[in-house]
C-alpha cells in the first residue's frame, strides 16, 4: 500500500443544535481531496470531493480510494460504558474525528507550556483538566527561593491524592518538588 499522509486544514468550528460543528478541508498525500463537514444536528459527517473542474481529479480519487482502503485495514475501535467494552468498525468519520482530537490534544500542550512559562500547573496527569496559579510574570525572573517556596506551598496546600505539579520547566529553573 501506498504511503498515505493525510492532513486537516481550514479547521473551523461552531456550535450547532446537538454540539461542535465542523467545517475542514481533508488533504491527502499533500493534494486538497475533499471537505468534511458536520452540521451539528447529531447525524454523520458530510463529505464533498474536490473534484470539480479540478486537474487533479483522477489523483484526488485515488487518494480517497486509498484512504478509504486505508481505514478498512484498522482494528477496531473499543468504547466502555460502565462495565461494559463495545467493539466498533472504524470508519472515515471516525478516523477524522480521531484527527481532530490528536489536533486539539497538540494544541492544549502548546498552551499549557506557554502557561508554564508564568504559571504553576497542577492536575492529574493526562487528565487534560487543570488549574493554574499565574504569578503574572516569568517563573526564570523570580528570584529561586521565593519560587521554591511558592511551589512547596502549593504542592502541600493542593497536590492530593493523584493531583500533581504538572510543570515540566521548574527542573531547570533549579526547583524541586
Amino acid at each position: 500500500m501506498n504511503a498515505l499522509k493525510v492532513i486537516l486544514k481550514k479547521i473551523q468550528n461552531f456550535q450547532g443544535h446537538d454540539g461542535t460543528g465542523l467545517n475542514a478541508d481533508v488533504w491527502i498525500n499533500g493534494i486538497n481531496c475533499m471537505h468534511v463537514f458536520d452540521g451539528a444536528y447529531g447525524g454523520e459527517f458530510e463529505y464533498t470531493d474536490n473534484t470539480y473542474n479540478n486537474p487533479k481529479t483522477e489523483q484526488v480519487k485515488a487518494n480517497i480510494q486509498l484512504l478509504d482502503d486505508y481505514i478498512k485495514t484498522l482494528p477496531e475501535g473499543t468504547s466502555g460504558f460502565g462495565d461494559k467494552v463495545f467493539k466498533f468498525k472504524v470508519n472515515r468519520d471516525i478516523f477524522i474525528n480521531d484527527l481532530l482530537e490528536q489536533i486539539e490534544i497538540v494544541k492544549a500542550k502548546k498552551k499549557m507550556r506557554k502557561q508554564m512559562q508564568t504559571c504553576i500547573l497542577i492536575g492529574v496527569s493526562d487528565n487534560g483538566n487543570y488549574t493554574y496559579f499565574n504569578l503574572k510574570r516569568s517563573l526564570s525572573a523570580l528570584n529561586r527561593q521565593q519560587l521554591q517556596s511558592y511551589v512547596a506551598n502549593i504542592k502541600m496546600k493542593h497536590c492530593t491524592d493523584d493531583v500533581v505539579i504538572l510543570n515540566t520547566n521548574l527542573k531547570e529553573l533549579g526547583i524541586t518538588y
